[in-house]
């Protein structure tokens, strides 16, 4: 059992280290390779348990994570009878005052919420909460999951400058 436990860490280990597919490591591990110095070929045969090779397949097949664990900021909460008009209200309030912020409405029955930004540290989200409080004085901090996609992408995108012509 703890050859193939050891069989099942090293085929996790090489296979993630070159960010590859365990049935393409045992493929290359069984091709015949030939010892120069000594005139002789050599072959690896793999034989897999079934528990172990299940339990290596689903680590292969499990994909990168999408989201991380980081930290928005409540700008608005309420139920009431107006609450999306006012959440509503609230985001396009913020989105003036703060275009370089990431603004989003959610609606978790039976409320409604607007969060702001996507901090990966708690540092970084109480630095956006002492900003943001001047206009938002019931803002706070709350814990949410948040896309890399969202991290990797600035809110705006840049425009080039237009050409002068002399």
């Amino acid at each position: 059992m703890k050859k193939v436990l050891m069989l099942a860490i090293a085929l996790l280990v090489c296979g993630g280290a070159s960010a590859q597919k365990i049935e393409d490591f045992k493929a290359r591990l069984a091709e015949p390779t030939l010892n120069d110095s000594l005139g002789m070929t050599g072959r690896v045969e793999v034989r897999e348990v079934g528990t172990a090779a299940d339990a290596v397949r689903k680590i292969d097949a499990a994909q990168s994570p999408t989201t991380v664990k980081g930290f928005r900021i409540v700008i608005f909460f309420d139920n009431g009878s107006s609450a999306r008009a006012n959440a509503e209200a609230a985001i396009l309030s913020f989105n003036a005052l703060y275009p370089d912020v990431r603004s989003y409405m959610d609606y978790e029955n039976p409320y409604f919420k607007v969060l702001v930004g996507g901090c990966v540290t708690s540092e970084e989200a109480i630095v956006l909460l002492g900003r943001i409080t001047p206009n938002f004085p019931k803002a706070y901090i709350t814990r949410e999951e948040i896309k890399l996609s969202e991290l990797a992408q600035p809110k705006f995108v840049a425009e080039p400058a237009e050409a002068v012509e002399n």
